[in-house]
């Protein structure tokens, strides 16, 4: 840790990539990152555990904590969730963990390779996200501390395993069939609630199906729609597999918390081609949130952003934050 890490004045090349932080977060809010501290070994590390995981049987599954809205942890069998509700079921499975010590995760059935994953993942997103939320700051020109201050108890922060196994090629929707809703997808349109997402990618197939669409603000908290057009497939500049790889996207939440003067992504993935149906596919996300009881409020800078006519948005908790958006997904009360 040097210069803005250990309270100092800034380096000048972390100048430059808080320049180039905010510079995408303007335009679309997806960017790539390397060098971010991860070992070969720990992605690797992490795949393979979660790759042990999904191999078990359905009658092993069948064991594990199944993930509920109280709890947010476990797992997540196939086909059990759609993020957009108008279509089909999606074709993935996940696993959820929490932090601790706020959170316990009860691993009962997992792997115990899975088990010793999650306790070296848990402390490396957690300094990842502080040091990321004081780049973002630095980009924004406000105090090093705004987001930072807000990631103590990571309590509202969750790593997902995500599992895309082989799917039928007659059944799902490929990216020229993707306006369709009525046939699935691997995971439905839609942008994140929170702040920022980390997304670790796969050395042997990358972001493949992995599309984006760019929107404007970002208070859209979840909601779909727009199916058909507008969207771009994510690729990666030449990378060595040797490098691990995150994307990094921006959520509805940091949109708010800056006056839309940065966009919340709306994104997707899909089958691309046959040979991609007949593979399995993994991914490995990282949701970083505020501190449930944590005051997410516009700094005054960002006044004129969002298309002037002055702050937009109240000052409002974190978890209150939380709750009003999966209210407004679940359609609860309505």
């Amino acid at each position: 840790d040097e210069g803005v890490l250990a309270g100092d004045e800034p380096t000048p090349q972390q100048q430059q990539v808080s320049q180039q932080i905010d510079k995408v977060c303007r335009e679309h809010g997806f960017l790539c990152m390397i060098n971010f501290g991860m070992s070969v070994e720990l992605r690797d590390r992490a795949f393979a555990a979660s790759a042990q995981l999904f191999a078990m049987s359905d009658a092993e599954k069948a064991k594990l904590v199944r993930i509920t809205p109280q709890t947010n942890m476990g797992h997540a069998p196939l086909r059990s969730e759609s993020i957009n509700r108008s279509r089909p079921p999606e074709l993935k499975e996940a696993y959820n963990i929490r932090f601790p010590p706020k959170w316990t995760n009860d691993l009962t059935a997992c792997p115990e390779t899975f088990a010793s994953a999650v306790d070296v993942l848990s402390p490396f997103y957690k300094d990842l996200a502080h040091r990321y939320a004081t780049a973002c700051a630095l980009a924004l020109n406000i105090p090093t501390d705004y987001f930072s201050k807000t990631l103590v108890d990571y309590d509202l922060c969750t790593v997902r395993m995500l599992h895309y196994p082989p799917c039928d090629w007659n059944e799902a929707a490929s990216a020229d069939e993707a306006g369709d809703t009525s046939k699935p997808i691997r995971i439905g349109e839609h942008t994140d609630f929170g702040a920022f997402t980390f997304l670790l990618v796969h050395p042997d197939h990358g972001p493949d199906g992995l599309q984006l669409k760019s929107v404007q603000g970002g208070e859209v908290g979840g909601e779909a729609g727009g199916e058909s057009e507008g969207w771009q497939d994510v690729t990666l500049p030449p990378i060595d597999k040797n490098t691990p790889v995150l994307i990094v996207n921006t959520g509805a939440l940091m949109a708010r918390w800056t006056n839309d003067a940065w966009n919340a992504t709306a994104h997707r993935v899909v089958v691309t081609d046959e040979a991609a149906a007949s593979r399995a596919r993994y991914s490995i996300a990282c949701f970083i949130d505020p501190d449930s009881n944590s005051l997410v409020s516009v700094h005054p800078n960002f006044a004129t952003e969002g298309g002037g006519g002055g702050i937009k948005y109240e000052p409002i908790k974190s978890n209150e934050y939380l709750a009003e958006k999966l209210k407004s997904m679940m359609k609860v009360g309505q």
